[in-house]
């Protein structure tokens, strides 16, 4: 479920003041401005903090906050969280530790990791210090799907690695570089390495190393960063009461012009 943001209040008691006969008349159209320049500051403030929050934030999460527009029968302005995605976890569940507190959901690849039986349920996925990040600070891809297709936790069996390919990977990484890798995974602590993914590293007569990949961690806690809401709720209080009183004024004056063209 997306985070939406519904506020019912009316800072300033700006509804609450006399009104004449005419500014009634005004008073859905004025709203109905009000409401959506409010929403959209709402929304463009939402991006900005993102921006200081976040460390690298990927462009789905840049495009994350959305807003949808009040109308006459319909006054209401809504500001909130990208709720879809076309590929992967959409922003308002990815998000949504950072900004009510708590741990995290799985991703879709820690979920394939439990799927296979290799990370243990309610057991989270760390990089370690052999991880290849993206210009954001995730793992990055191909060495995931490598990841996975080596310790067949990829879920499609076409994907898996089987010892022929691996074979002719390894001829290939040896010939070109000096040295072969595979990853191997540790559900559970083997002497002095941690539960996690590895990579061992045969260096040919000079033996071999091993190099922590991923790590599978018990906990992941977050504190509330993202505070939208918070936010949204002092914005709207010095916000709304401004453009409220420069909508009316702007329907009256349009109303009067009208009637002195009759």
């Amino acid at each position: 479920m997306s985070q939406l943001l519904s506020i019912a209040v009316d800072p300033g008691n700006v509804l609450g003041r006399q009104l004449t006969d005419l500014e009634r008349k005004q008073l859905p159209f004025a709203m109905q401005r009000a409401l959506n320049d409010t929403a959209f500051q709402t929304r463009q403030e939402w991006a900005e903090v993102m921006t200081r929050v976040f460390d690298r934030p990927t462009p789905l999460t840049q495009r994350a906050v959305l807003y949808r527009k009040a109308t006459r029968e319909r006054l209401t302005a809504e500001v909130f969280l990208r709720d879809e995605a076309f590929k992967g976890t959409p922003p308002a569940k990815y998000l949504q530790a950072q900004v009510m507190g708590g741990t995290r959901r799985q991703t879709g690849k820690e979920r394939k990791l439990v799927a296979a039986g290799l990370l243990p349920a309610g057991h989270f996925v760390v990089p370690g210090a052999g991880a290849q990040l993206d210009a954001y600070g995730n793992i990055s891809l191909g060495q995931v799907n490598r990841i996975l297709s080596q310790i067949s936790a990829q879920g499609d069996a076409t994907a898996n690695e089987s010892a022929a390919s691996r074979g002719r990977r390894n001829r290939r990484e040896g010939r070109k570089t000096g040295y072969t890798t595979q990853f191997f995974a540790l559900k559970q602590r083997r002497g002095r390495l941690a539960a996690g993914v590895y990579q061992r590293i045969r260096l040919g007569r000079l033996g071999s190393a091993v190099r922590s990949v991923l790590r599978f961690v018990s906990g992941v806690s977050y504190r509330p960063r993202y505070r939208i809401f918070n936010l949204a709720q002092r914005l709207f209080d010095r916000r709304f009461p401004e453009n409220f009183e420069r909508s009316l004024y702007s329907a009256v004056a349009s109303a009067w012009a009208r009637e002195f063209r009759r």
